[in-house]
């Protein structure tokens, strides 16, 4: 084990645990040699959203455009692909995000019907008109501690209200303890695991069965 990724088992231990320090190195393994990817599926509803008593003042929320995305992409510590800004143009991707003055602090991605496998433990997803999916996650180095996660996709659900939406969907990988631990304190309801298995022709997707019965259907 390298020096850094040391300092972040050491980290994980101090925050959450020597098991979940274990279980993160473990599926970390899994998923390299296995193709074992595995997450939770989780729901929100508009009238089970809950405000992060841990959150922080002093921020602005918005969507981000099109036009300004490239300009945010150029600090590579901000993690955007310049090539996203085809998403926004496509009217069914938007990108939420908190700014502390002119600098941008967190943001969050959310799709409408349908989401990619790269975005969902390896599994392609499609979702009826009035839910959205909510992925790539971010928060800048300095502004974390501060519940940006949580407004971020709190703010942004209830922005995307004025396009039909009611419901809000993600998938968490199974050792993302902060991320679970945020999802939880806005009222997410786990509607359990989401696992890929194998590569190809050969891939296994095993998934929940109340995403199902939500009308959420898997390997679009």
């Amino acid at each position: 084990m390298t020096s850094s990724r040391l300092e972040r088992f050491r980290q994980l231990t101090r925050r959450h645990g020597l098991w979940a320090a274990m279980a993160r190195v473990l599926g970390r393994v899994a998923q390299r040699w296995a193709a074992l990817e595995a997450g939770r599926l989780l729901w929100l509803e508009a009238a089970q959203v809950k405000r992060d008593s841990t959150a922080k003042g002093g921020f602005h929320f918005r969507f981000l455009t099109a036009e300004e995305l490239p300009g945010f992409a150029a600090d590579p510590v901000n993690e955007l692909d310049v090539r996203f800004a085809e998403r926004l143009r496509s009217g069914r991707n938007f990108c939420f995000a908190g700014f502390s003055g002119p600098q941008l602090a967190a943001y969050a991605w959310f799709a409408l019907g349908s989401i990619e496998p790269e975005h969902c433990a390896g599994v392609g997803l499609s979702f009826p008109a009035d839910v959205a999916y909510t992925y790539k996650g971010f928060t800048r180095p300095e502004f974390r501690g501060l519940g940006l996660y949580g407004q971020v996709t709190e703010k942004g659900f209830r922005a995307l209200a004025d396009r039909g939406v009611t419901k809000v969907l993600a998938s968490v990988e199974w050792t993302n303890w902060a991320s679970l631990k945020s999802c939880r304190r806005l009222g997410y309801v786990d509607l359990g695991p989401l696992v890929g298995l194998g590569r190809g022709r050969w891939r296994i997707v095993v998934p929940p069965k109340a995403a199902r019965e939500r009308g959420i259907r898997f390997g679009g």
